[in-house]
């Protein structure tokens, strides 16, 4: 079966069937946002309940949705919004994120070689910003007009992010694999 395209979505959803908007919409995108949410929070069982909880806003914004944007870019937004709602209410107030033990995804969907563990560390060193502008830029290969749809936030604004993120990548992998010409020659 082939996945349903943006084009479907918009036909169910100008036609009011939302519920079938929705359908197509999950069935297209559920990987996506699986692999969105799990890059941002970094355990399986909170990106499982980040996507259920996305979902569910989904689900219920369908009728009010504006068609400003894409479906996906729309969806993107939900989820990694829900994501970093789930990681604030997940950390205790006065805990620094970048003395938590984390780094690499916790999923039983998810077997990195050691190149792709340091880039997740690497990548979960980062400040929020710098830090999913990095995941949706470099992992989903999302245009920078689209991920500052996505976070609100200016193109500009996103290349500096982009580049500070990718600078400091490189850097920590190559510091965590020395002999490495994996972060200067593929992280660009």
């Amino acid at each position: 079966m082939q996945q349903p395209t943006e084009k479907e979505i918009y036909t169910a959803w100008s036609e009011q069937s939302y519920d079938q908007a929705f359908s197509l919409l999950a069935t297209a995108y559920a990987s996506i946002m699986y692999r969105t949410a799990l890059r941002i929070v970094l355990e399986h069982t909170l990106a499982q309940d980040v996507v259920q909880d996305a979902s569910l806003k989904i689900w219920r914004a369908m009728p009010t949705f504006k068609g400003k944007s894409t479906f996906s870019t729309w969806t993107y937004r939900i989820v990694v919004n829900e994501s970093l709602s789930a990681l604030r209410k997940k950390r205790a107030p006065n805990v620094d994120i970048s003395q938590m033990d984390i780094g690499v995804p916790d999923s039983p969907y998810y077997s990195p070689d050691d190149i792709l563990n340091a880039l997740h560390q690497a990548v979960s060193q980062l400040p929020e910003k710098q830090r999913i502008t990095f995941q949706l830029r470099y992992f989903d290969e999302k245009p920078y007009a689209e991920i500052a749809e996505i976070l609100g936030t200016s193109i500009g604004g996103l290349k500096a992010n982009y580049h500070l993120a990718r600078e400091k990548v490189k850097m920590h992998v190559q510091a965590l694999n020395p002999s490495s010409s994996f972060a200067s020659k593929q992280i660009v």
